[in-house]
Parts: C-alpha cells; structure tokens; sequence
C-alpha cells in the first residue's frame, strides 16, 4: 500500500510539472530560464516516477518469487494427519468429500497467490491430504467415486497451471514445485489404477525422488513406489489378474515357476526396503505409520512366501494394528464431545475400517499357514479357529463395510473356519 502511495505522489507531481511546462510555453512573455527551470524539473520528476515504477516493479517479482521459508525445503516439516480428520467431522461420504475437495481447491484461487513460498506451502498442503484420497475413492458409491476423481484431476491440472504461471516469473524455483506435483499425480495414478484399472501407475518410476527433502514428500514417494514394486510382485504370481486376493498370492507363491518367483521376489524386496526407507522419514505420526508399517509386513510376509525364510513380517503388523488403534482411540476421544452419541464421521470410520483391515490380514495370513493365532503384542489369542468368531474384535465388524475393505477378508476367514 505505502508503495502504490509514493508511485501516485511522483506521478501527481510529474503531471503537474508537464501542466506547468505547458502553461509557460503559452505565455509571450516568459523567460527562456523560467521555461527551462520548469521542463528541466518537469524531466526530472518523470524520471522519478519512471525509476520508482522500475524499482518497485522489481521488488515486487522479487517478492513473488522468493522460496525462502517454505516447509517443501524444510527438512523438520511432520505430517500431521490427524489434524486433517479433526478438520473433516462430517458423517457421510458425501459431505466429507466435499469439505475435502473444496479445502484443497480454495488453496489456488487467484486471490490467494501471494509468492512461490506461498504457492509451494499450499501445493504441500495437497501432498499432506493424499493419504486420506483414497478414502473416497475406494468405496461402495462407483459414481460419487467417479465425481471425486474427476475433481482431483481439475485440481491437478490447476495446480500445474498455477506453477506454469509462476515459471514465467522465475524457472530455476520451480524444479522441485514440478516434482511434487508430478509426484501427487503419480500417487493418484495410482490410486486411479487400483480403483478401476484404468491408469498407469508407472508415473512413480519417472518422478526424481532424490530431490525431495521434506519428509511427508518422502514419506509419499518411497511408500507409493514400494507400492508399486509390491503390485509388480502380486501380478507375477497372479498373471494380472484383476483385484486379486491374499488367498489367490498364496496359492500362487506355491504352484508358479521358479522363474516367476524368482523375478517376483527381486520386487518384493525392493518394496520392501522403499517402505523401510519411507519409515524413517515419518517421526511420531501414528497414522503413517500404521500405514506404512502393514506394508512393510505386506512385503516380508510375500518375501517369506517367496523363499520360506522367516522375517519379521508379524513384528511390523504388530506394530501398524497398535498404531491403528492408538490413533483410532485419539480421534475417538476427540471427536466424542463435537459429535452427537453414536455418531462417528467418514474418516473416523474409513480409518477403523483400515484397522480391522489390517488385523483381519494377519488372522488370514496365519490361518492360511496353520499358525497360532496371536494378538498385536504377540501372545497367544485363541485356542481354536472358530474361536474368533467369539470375540469382541470381530464381533464389532459391520457385516457391510462401507468402503468394501474388509469384506473379503472376512470371507477367506469364514471359509478357513468352515474347511477345518
């Protein structure tokens, strides 16, 4: 404000100078020295205003693109996910996804483009809330899934229109604002693939991950390109089967070739050791690391199917169930006094969805191994099978999860039990 101030004061200034210069070159009998004196300072006060605009025109793309402070180089910056499902209190899908969608969106309107520091806080802001897309992605609504992903793909497209914008300012800060973005749209490539098989998730091999030193952009990459090797895996086995489950990669583990298994569990391992480097960079996040953590035994528990060696595949599971219900206790305990009793919102049930997931997983695993079946601290659970059926975990189960991510666990178990 106080430069627009000083720029229209020289400006006044200069056009009065020019009124006054034109009204001694009407008078007959003005001095040759008054009409110097006056266009000389007239000259001089146009100059003024002109060096003015250049100067603070200068500050101002100075300003714009300044990079300093922003958290994508800030190699302290945590994720912090819970305080985006306190954020969402809505109890359905629809209005949850709406909140969602609209928080991210509002991030790039044109109104709030201040600086490339600015820009790249608000492009962060969107790599911090992918972990929680596939929650409204991955659900029994194929339409309201389909309207969700055709929002995410208009605010990516925004987003690198944004940046293609602030490119024409300054090119040498853009690199690592393109990275990012082309690594959220890798994640949701692959998020896109594993909900209707209809993208390429191979995006993730051609973005630079050794440019990025925030820890949530790390965290990102390495789990989704651990990801990606884990499906590389799982297809093998499987021939490319289409939503392929945990009984079928069993199964197929123990009748494909050995050169199959052998190429299948090069990817295991390296999916593997992309989570456990993803693991290093969470700090204290419960909810990455649950995420994170099943992954990981995902990878050791397909690595011991692969090559009969034992691991710590269970350790890790161990670990993201008690991560799961650590986090889920939290969000209840905050969310009880904003929410009417009973009431629990989207994410709050997307995320113990994602817990009975994972605990229904390691049941699957060992019963399909004839194991003892142990809870997550490691000691004996049930004497028998059928048992489980008895207890309060699996009671607690909706018989239709609303996000479809239990159901065919519960199946596999049900049939195990049945089968003895």
């Amino acid at each position: 404000m106080r430069k627009k101030i000083w720029i229209s004061i020289a400006f006044v200034l200069a056009i009065i100078a020019c009124f006054a210069v034109l009204g001694s070159a009407l008078q007959p009998s003005g001095s040759n020295d008054l009409m110097v004196a006056v266009t000389s300072l007239a000259v001089a006060l146009m100059a003024l205003f002109i060096s003015m605009r250049t100067f603070y025109s200068i500050d101002e793309v100075n300003a714009i693109s300044r990079m300093d402070g922003n958290v994508m180089e800030n190699s302290r910056y945590r994720p912090n996910i819970l305080r985006a499902v306190f954020m969402f209190q809505q109890t359905d899908f629809a209005a949850a996804s709406k909140a969602l969608m609209k928080h991210m969106e509002q991030l790039f309107e044109n109104n709030n483009k201040q600086s490339g520091a600015h820009l790249a806080d608000n492009v962060q802001e969107v790599a911090d809330m992918m972990v929680l897309i596939p929650f409204f992605i991955h659900t029994g609504d194929k339409q309201a899934s389909s309207v969700h992903l055709q929002r995410v793909s208009k605010l990516l497209n925004t987003m690198r229109s944004q940046v293609n914008n602030f490119k024409e300012v300054t090119d040498g800060s853009c690199k690592l604002l393109e990275e990012t973005i082309s690594l959220i749209d890798a994640v949701f490539a692959y998020q896109k693939m594993t909900a209707n098989g209809k993208s390429d998730p191979s995006k993730l091999l051609e973005v630079r991950g050794s440019l990025f030193v925030n820890p949530v952009t790390c965290v990102l990459y390495h789990n989704y390109i651990g990801l990606y090797y884990l499906k590389r895996a799982t297809n093998l086995l499987c021939d490319f089967q289409a939503n392929t489950s945990l009984k079928q990669i069993i199964e197929s583990a123990s009748t494909c070739s050995i050169e199959k298994k052998s190429l299948a569990l090069i990817y295991a391992c390296k999916a593997s050791d992309s989570f456990l480097q993803a693991r290093k960079n969470i700090g204290d996040d419960l909810i990455w690391s649950a995420f994170v953590c099943f992954n990981i035994a995902r990878a050791e528990y397909m690595k011991q199917l692969l090559n009969e060696a034992p691991n710590d595949w269970e350790k890790y599971i161990n670990e993201s169930i008690r991560c799961w219900i650590s986090s889920n206790q939290i969000i209840y305990d905050h969310l009880a006094v904003k929410l009417q009793a009973g009431q629990v919102s989207w994410l709050q049930q997307a995320l113990i969805s994602q817990e009975n997931k994972v605990r229904l997983y390691k049941v699957a695993c060992q019963m399909m191994r004839n194991e003892q079946l142990t809870d997550y601290n490691g000691n004996k659970w049930v004497e028998r099978y059928e048992d489980i059926t008895k207890t309060d975990f699996f009671n607690s189960i909706p018989e239709k999860d609303p996000q479809s991510r239990t159901d065919d666990l519960v199946t596999v178990i049900s049939e195990i039990i049945v089968g003895r």
